[in-house]
């Protein structure tokens, strides 16, 4: 076993020392002091100070000292520790969540340690949910990757009965996971219902590049086909270069009037193509995405999508923990409404934009 950064040694110790021997405005070691007391640098000492300083257990008055903060009170017991592993964090989608989760858990005493896990599974990937078990969370909150099943890391986070709630999206595999997502089935039928009843549409084709292991991805077609009320082809597009040849090859076939971009990055992508290929949007072909991404308002033509409420998402996902620390039961989904955005790309007037 690895043993523990010094600066950490520190910290376990502040720790023990707040529940035990401290209270709400006493003061603390120096850092000269806590450096000669564990043999190592003031800037290691410093390191320790300004984390339980972020976290609220500390207050720090420059040239008077650091003081044990009235937060500490919750120390008494124990501090709870919360991962959030969600990929593409910096982006409207990945902020939104994980701005909610963080305020959603601090409201119950609960702090979130959160790392940007990308999109696929990876030694990066497993690096960063290794930091979540050093750190000793308490539970996790996950938004599942593409081939998460190969993860060594995420299957001891299961062999520890931690509580894990998935976010965004479920997979197969995992069925025993609690998860938080959109009501996809329902943002997939109000596309398909729009095109065919308002626009007459009578062919679509789906277009994908992830699997229908994921629920979100399978859910949105559903809801789509059955809306339709007949099948939809599948397209799975891997990369650049399959938008560029297997995905235009098909459409000009001719045999469609419609495309249902699985999510709004994906329709910019083929919008792209399309126009590039002298194929018109909505004249040639009508175009929908899922998301309601803010690139969605900006390309041209602007694209009808679904819009998601991400925020939504993490204030529920950060309860469900929360209910799980506590014992609580919880539910095994929930599904967060959507809602329909009608812009030019279907075939609308910019007077039905919103």
């Amino acid at each position: 076993m690895t043993p523990k950064a010094p600066y950490k040694l520190i910290i376990d110790f502040l720790r023990e020392e707040l529940k035990t021997k401290y209270s709400p405005g006493d003061k603390i070691p120096s850092e000269n002091e806590l450096a000669k007391m564990f043999g190592v640098s003031r800037l290691t000492a410093r390191k320790a100070v300004e984390k339980l300083t972020d976290e609220g257990l500390l207050v720090r008055i420059p040239g008077i000292g650091t003081f044990v903060s009235e937060i500490s009170k919750l120390a008494k017991n124990k501090v709870t520790y919360v991962g959030v592993a969600i990929g593409n964090v910096a982006d409207v989608r990945g902020e939104a969540m994980v701005s909610k989760i963080v305020k959603t858990l601090r409201d119950f005493s609960v702090h979130a340690i959160f790392v940007d896990i990308g999109k696929c599974y990876s030694e990066d990937f497993e690096k960063k949910l290794s930091r979540l078990l050093d750190e000793n969370v308490s539970g996790l909150i996950i938004s599942p990757i593409k081939n998460l099943e190969e993860s060594h890391t995420f299957k001891k986070f299961i062999e520890k009965k931690l509580p894990i709630v998935f976010i965004d999206r479920t997979i197969s595999g995992f069925e025993e996971i609690p998860f938080v997502e959109s009501n996809n089935y329902h943002g997939g039928y109000l596309l398909g219902e729009h095109l065919k009843d308002v626009h007459g549409s009578k062919n679509a084709i789906f277009i994908t590049e992830e699997g229908m292991d994921i629920f979100s991805v399978k859910e949105r077609y559903n809801g789509f086909k059955n809306a339709f009320e007949k099948h939809v082809d599948v397209l799975f597009v891997e990369n650049i270069e399959d938008m560029r040849d297997k995905f235009i090859k098909t459409i000009k076939e001719g045999k469609y009037d419609s495309i249902f971009f699985c999510h709004d990055l994906l329709a910019l992508s083929g919008i792209t193509s399309l126009m590039m290929n002298g194929i018109r949007i909505p004249e040639d072909i009508r175009v929908v995405g899922f998301d309601d991404r803010i690139i969605s308002k900006y390309t041209f033509p602007h694209i009808t999508t679904v819009r998601q409420n991400f925020s939504e998402m993490g204030k529920v996902a950060a309860l469900f923990m929360v209910k799980f620390l506590k014992g609580e039961k919880i539910p095994r989904a929930e599904h967060i409404p959507v809602k329909l955005v009608i812009r030019e790309s279907c075939g609308c007037s910019t007077m039905n934009q919103h």
